[in-house]
């Protein structure tokens, strides 16, 4: 049920529009926070849109932060403090300039975020879904979506879009058309974040068809009930010879086992095409992705590659199969 100041801000209409979205941001707040409650999590909702943005950009100043996200220098400063007493987040200076102080995430932070994939995606499906069934014009749309959050239909769904998510198991496909933009958007992601995108970045992701399949390489998407999390790449560098390439996994979904999944899948086509060699080129910046590939068999070399097509790369790996 709708209370009475509820009812008496829809009776306003145009004039309360901002009251009644900072009333619904009030509950939306609420609800996130207890979808994180109910599978364990201690995020704040209020936290999200800080936190987030130094998951997928990295490192960046409070100016940066509430420019990006629309609020007040003051008000992310105050969430900044809140939140490094937390320990969510760490200060260190900028080594280009030391007059900067950069905010960063903790490694625990880093790691408690990189669980929070499924919730986040329940949100979104939930949140899509109510939209969806209200329709209409836009004040008709928001009176009925405020009414699918006082029933707590939202909360139900996003809770039951969680449980699915959660207990799905992650799937590798082959190649799929409809899916080549999760290769350009998964990859773009973490080489902005870390690096750029160099020239060659950009002709292999946006056009993959053409300089990945059609020389004789392959690609494979890991999805979680249905939707893309993660992709990787395996090129023809010449006959016999291979690399893997183009490996990403969305943030949020990390420790879920996708990156090793995508990467046995590589290895595998790699030997069904009887290849000899099979190589890739990384960066030291790059801890937990070097330590995937340890362990899947590929042994550093100790200088980079020669002629390598990347201004990033300082690692060299070749394939020498699980010992």
């Amino acid at each position: 049920m709708l209370t009475d100041i509820a009812m008496f801000l829809q009776d306003q209409g145009e004039l309360a529009m901002g009251s009644r979205l900072k009333a619904l941001s009030e509950r939306l707040y609420a609800i996130a926070d207890e979808v994180y409650r109910a599978s364990g999590q201690t995020l704040e909702a209020r936290a999200f849109p800080l936190l987030r943005y130094l998951q997928v950009k990295g490192p960046a100043t409070v100016t940066e932060i509430a420019a990006a996200i629309g609020q007040t220098h003051s008000a992310v400063s105050q969430a900044v403090a809140k939140l490094r007493r937390g320990g969510w987040l760490v200060r260190r200076r900028d080594r280009a300039d030391a007059r900067r102080g950069l905010l960063e995430l903790s490694a625990e932070a880093e790691a408690r975020l990189d669980r929070l994939g499924p919730q986040w995606r329940a949100i979104r499906r939930g949140v899509r879904a109510a939209a969806a069934r209200c329709g209409g014009d836009l004040l008709g749309a928001l009176a009925a979506f405020e009414r699918e959050v006082a029933r707590g239909e939202l909360t139900r769904e996003i809770l039951a879009e969680h449980a699915r998510i959660d207990a799905a198991r992650v799937e590798i496909h082959p190649y799929r058309a409809d899916w080549r933009e999760h290769f350009y958007r998964l990859n773009a992601g973490w080489l902005e974040r870390y690096f750029a995108l160099e020239p060659i970045d950009r002709q292999v992701l946006s056009d993959p068809d053409t300089h990945v399949l059609a020389p004789g390489g392959a690609i494979f998407f890991a999805a979680l009930d249905g939707e893309v999390i993660g992709t990787c790449a395996l090129l023809k560098e010449a006959p016999g010879v291979y690399e893997v390439s183009k490996m990403a996994v969305e943030p949020g979904f990390r420790g879920r086992g996708a990156g090793g999944l995508l990467l046995d899948a590589v290895i595998a086509e790699f030997r069904r095409r009887r290849g000899r060699t099979l190589f890739l080129e990384s960066n030291r910046k790059l801890a937990p992705a070097l330590r995937l590939y340890e362990r899947a068999g590929f042994v550093h070399h100790p200088a980079p590659r020669p002629g390598s097509h990347y201004a990033r790369a300082d690692v060299y790996m070749v394939y020498e199969g699980k010992r």
